[in-house]
C-alpha cells in the first residue's frame, strides 16, 4: 500500500475536475489526515476562485463597449451586393442554363445528362440560399409586415 506522501503527490498531479482514481479514494476513506488535507485544499481552491454569481454593474465600461458593438452595424454585416445585382445575376444564370439545355447534344449519354442536371439544380439551390441568406433582413421585414397587415396591426 502507498504511503500518504505518494497518495498526496498523485492527488495533486490530477487535473482540475478529473476523477479521483480508486486507489486514492480508498486511501482517503481510510486515512483521516489525508482526507483533512484534501478537504482543506478544496476549500482553499473554492475561496481563491471568484464567485461566478457576482454581477457586474450595468454601467460598467466593458459591458457598455460590448453593447455598443452589438447595436452598431459593422462593415461585415452590411450587404456588399445590391438586391438588383442578385436578380440580374440570377436571370443571367437561368438564361445560360436554358441555353445549355437547348444546345446540349440530347441522347448522347443519359447518365451524364442526369448528372449535369442534378449539378445545375444544386447550383441553383445554392444560389437561392445565398441570395436569401444575404438579404435576410429584407425577407424578415416583408414577412413581419405581412403578418401585421393580416392581424390588423399595421400602422
Amino acid at each position: 500500500m502507498k504511503n500518504c506522501n505518494e497518495v498526496m503527490e498523485e492527488y495533486l498531479s490530477l487535473d482540475k475536475g478529473e476523477r479521483i482514481p480508486p486507489g486514492i479514494t480508498l486511501h482517503l476513506l481510510a486515512c483521516k489526515r489525508c482526507r483533512a488535507q484534501v478537504r482543506l485544499l478544496r476549500r482553499a481552491e473554492r475561496s481563491s476562485v471568484p464567485n461566478p454569481c457576482d454581477q457586474t454593474a450595468l454601467d460598467d465600461a466593458a459591458i457598455l463597449a460590448v453593447m455598443k458593438k452589438i447595436t452598431t452595424k459593422s462593415d461585415s454585416q452590411k450587404n456588399p451586393i445590391s438586391f438588383s445585382k442578385w436578380i440580374v445575376g440570377g436571370v443571367i444564370m437561368a438564361l445560360l442554363f436554358i441555353a445549355y439545355s437547348v444546345f446540349a447534344k440530347p441522347g448522347s449519354n443519359h447518365f451524364l445528362t442526369v448528372y449535369t442536371y442534378v449539378e445545375l439544380a444544386a447550383l441553383i439551390t445554392a444560389y437561392c440560399a445565398l441570395f436569401i441568406r444575404s438579404n435576410m433582413d429584407f425577407f424578415v421585414k416583408k414577412i413581419n409586415s405581412k403578418f401585421e397587415k393580416k392581424d390588423g396591426l399595421a400602422l
